[in-house]
């Protein structure tokens, strides 16, 4: 015996396959999409806030009083036994904020530079005595309440050399860092005099939690688009998937509808009423043929039939006839008709 498929099938509709289908395609492709953009707005993120940086420290040394700068140490270091620190004084207890207006003239100014960065901290130091030391000398925190950053003569010695590379040339550190300060992205830059001599320099930090919070911010509303995108984009697939097989859903109705012997079907419905025809025409024109065709060779079977069953019934009336005219009964019958016909033509005789 011929093994047959015991197995279950179970339904699912054309466009719920198509649909899908289309989301196991396009659903990797948005998420790579997304991660592209995720890595490539970070990476825009932070190029775009450290150029920043550099133009503001750029622009910072450009436009400082250096001159100023040089004679406030010269002058406190001078007359204030804090400046500079006795050696092997740390940073919490090095620094102070003195009178000198040209200290407050400084700090002002650093102020005002903060202000093209709101986010940042902008801070001067000079070479320290010690190895890797640096001393100082201003702080745009110093206008903010509560203070903070570096004050003046502040000794300070950090864990890498970073800081006190930056007084020999431009120094970027944009992978965030600790400090006892806090976490930061940073660029340095040397400070020149008339003569072209490095008498200090500038340092510009931002919290790195600012750029994650930017990065952040940004990846989050990229997220909420891709969502939104994706949701519209798969509703609208599942409107079209619904559109391109309406066609289709009522060409196999209509199929079944002839399978089931009705054959008055409308497929003129089914018709693209566009100018180009599609598969789905080319479809329902071969099924009207085949409508045509299976309608006339059922006609054609249905006389053909009607044509046998007389003849059957021919043949049927034949056979029973004959086996009546055989019969004994109806040769007996037969014999005494003979007899009594005899008989009657005897008498009739004399």
């Amino acid at each position: 015996m011929p093994k047959t498929d015991e197995r279950e099938k179970r339904y699912l509709s054309l466009r719920i396959k198509i649909w899908f289908a289309f989301i196991l395609i396009f659903t990797p492709v948005f998420v790579a999409s997304y991660i592209w953009f995720y890595l490539y707005t970070s990476e825009k993120v932070l190029n775009s806030i450290s150029e920043d940086l550099v133009q503001t420290i750029s622009g910072a040394v450009e436009k400082m009083d250096v001159e100023g700068f040089v004679t406030l140490y010269e002058e406190e270091s001078a007359n204030n036994p804090l400046c500079p620190p006795a050696p092997g004084v740390g940073v919490e207890d090095s620094g102070y904020y003195p009178e000198n207006p040209l200290y407050w003239e400084h700090v002002t100014w650093l102020s005002d530079v903060e202000k093209i960065e709101p986010e940042a901290n902008v801070y001067t130091y000079i070479k320290g005595d010690e190895p890797g030391e640096v001393l100082g000398i201003g702080s745009s925190g110093a206008l903010r309440d509560p203070v903070v950053g570096f004050k003046f003569c502040q000794s300070y010695t950090s864990t890498t050399s970073r800081i006190y590379d930056g007084l020999s040339q431009r120094v970027d550190v944009w992978e965030p860092y600790e400090d006892p300060f806090g976490s930061w992205i940073t660029t340095y830059m040397p400070i020149h005099d008339a003569d072209g001599k490095i008498v200090g320099a500038i340092g510009i930090d931002i919290l790195a939690s600012y750029v994650q919070d930017v990065q952040n911010g940004i990846i989050r509303n990229g997220l909420i688009a891709f969502v939104l995108s994706y949701v519209l984009i798969f509703g609208l697939v599942y409107l079209m998937s619904g559109i391109v097989t309406r066609p289709l859903i009522g060409l196999a109705t209509v199929s079944k509808e002839i399978g089931d012997g009705n054959y008055d079907q409308d497929l003129d419905a089914l018709d693209n009423l566009g100018r180009w025809d599609d598969e789905i025409d080319t479809l329902s024109d071969t099924i009207k043929i085949m409508i045509g065709k299976v309608a006339q060779r059922e006609q054609i079977l249905r006389k053909r039939v009607s044509q046998l069953e007389i003849m059957v019934d021919n043949t049927k009336r034949q056979e029973e006839v004959k086996q009546i005219v055989e019969s004994d009964f109806f040769q007996d019958l037969q014999s005494k008709a003979k007899n009594m016909r005899k008989q009657f033509k005897g008498g009739k005789d004399k």
